[in-house]
């Protein structure tokens, strides 16, 4: 039956079981590249910086999104982040009841974006809005440049 026919018993209605088999690859890009390097290497977040409207980004992005320039400079944040918005999750991305797990947006201040991440609280309801937190990182023998580098954050 082609597809503008329609259907007007239900008994014309066909389906079948399968599966696509997906692939793919998520590559950080070359601005990525050097955010997950200076995170293995120094456990410090890279920012970059447009030359023309000043704006620095995090994680570190090839182009402007302001300007669309490309941007070549770069910093290394320094001083604690802080929470920008957060919740708590009491079960698992399954259904299973797992937590309670609080996350947030954890921004920097001078720099546009964030990182959205675990907050490790003693009790998620001490978390509130603009607390300045800290990254509490893996040693640096076991860091490999991902952002599970980064175990969570904590407040400062």
């Amino acid at each position: 039956m082609p597809i503008l026919e329609k259907i007007s018993q239900s008994s014309q209605a066909r389906h079948w079981t399968d599966s696509i088999p997906l692939e793919f690859h998520y590559t950080a890009g070359v601005a990525g590249e050097e955010f997950r390097r200076e995170l293995k290497k120094t456990g410090m977040f890279l920012a970059s910086e447009c030359s023309k409207c000043k704006n620095s980004y995090i994680p570190a992005r090839m182009f402007c999104p302001s300007c669309f320039i490309e941007m070549k400079e770069t910093r290394t944040l320094e001083g604690p982040g802080y929470v920008y918005s957060y919740t708590t999750v009491n079960r698992n991305r399954t259904g299973e009841p797992n937590g309670p797990v609080t996350i947030a947006m954890i921004r920097f201040e001078g720099a546009k974006g964030g990182i959205v991440h675990k907050l490790e609280v003693s009790e998620p309801g001490s978390v509130t809005f603009g607390m300045k937190v800290v990254p509490i990182l893996k040693e640096a023998a076991e860091r490999t440049g991902a952002l599970t580098d980064i175990l969570a954050f904590r407040p400062a």
